[in-house]
């Protein structure tokens, strides 16, 4: 809906794609912008961040790039104070940040992945919101979005990333406590389990398997299709926007269905609908 987000300022933590394509910060911080919300397009990838905000000056829209480490208390506190300075206000966070950490079993993860997933999945998560939530108690008004995964609402896979699954549930259950704490302000907060997104985060961990794992998930979802950055995107501006007002403290599936799907254990039906 046009002009949804008008007059409010929009913080978004991994506006930059890692890659070509369309990834869900950068569809988000775009879509904030055509909803009508003056956009901070944050990234430790100042190159990838002025990407985005190039596209949405592009548009008519008003986009800052910062660049920062959203693992670094100052780096965030920074963003903050540079948005305030600039804007006046702060209205909402959308922290869409997160890496995979490396396929393995639990025996096999190492102590040095296991802090560094945690510290850019969940530490990452306080941290930003520690930091955004200060501007939003003094105008009684505000919007936290965060991202898990369903690898944080059910098992996926034998050699999965293990830390990542973890960590995610982490960052839904930090969403849900703030949720509580920060309710009565008219501050929201919820968060989106993303399932099988077609994005270039995903391309790049895949490599040169890209196109064949990639038809694999899509024949892993219901709708036999996986979803792009712009369902993210969609899903956000709503949580962000005023229609929302009384969705609060939830981790919502954004996965086709997915969640809900029992394992395939036949190689095929042998049912075929209507028989």
């Amino acid at each position: 809906m046009a002009g949804r987000l008008e007059g409010k300022v929009a913080v978004v933590n991994g506006a930059g794609s890692s890659g070509p394509g369309w990834g869900n910060g950068k569809c988000t911080a775009i879509q904030f912008a055509r909803d009508g919300a003056k956009v901070v397009v944050v990234d430790v990838n100042p190159a990838a961040a002025e990407e985005t905000a190039g596209l949405i000056r592009g548009e008519g829209g008003t986009a800052l790039v910062l660049e920062a480490d959203v693992t670094s208390q100052a780096d965030n506190e920074a963003v903050v104070a540079k948005t305030l300075s600039e804007f006046g206000r702060l209205d909402v966070l959308a922290h869409i940040v997160g890496i995979s950490g490396k396929l393995s079993f639990l025996d096999d993860v190492g102590g040095s992945d296991w802090d560094k997933v945690m510290d850019v999945n969940l530490k990452s998560t306080f941290l930003a919101t520690q930091a955004a939530i200060q501007p939003m108690i003094e105008q009684k008004w505000g919007r936290i979005i965060t991202v898990s995964s369903i690898a944080s609402l059910r098992w996926l896979a034998r050699n999965a990333p293990f830390a990542y699954g973890v960590s995610k549930q982490a960052v839904a259950m930090l969403t849900k406590l703030m949720a509580v704490e920060f309710a009565h302000l008219n501050i929201t907060c919820n968060c989106i389990a993303i399932g099988m997104i077609d994005s270039p985060m995903v391309r790049g961990l895949l490599g040169e398997y890209a196109e064949v794992v990639s038809a694999i998930r899509d024949k892993g979802s219901p709708t036999g299709k996986q979803g792009t950055g712009w369902d993210t995107a969609h899903l956000a501006a709503f949580l962000a926007s005023q229609e929302a007002n009384y969705i609060n403290g939830i981790e919502i599936p954004l996965d086709g269905g997915y969640t809900m799907k029992a394992p395939d254990i036949y190689p095929s039906d042998p049912i075929e609908r209507g028989q």
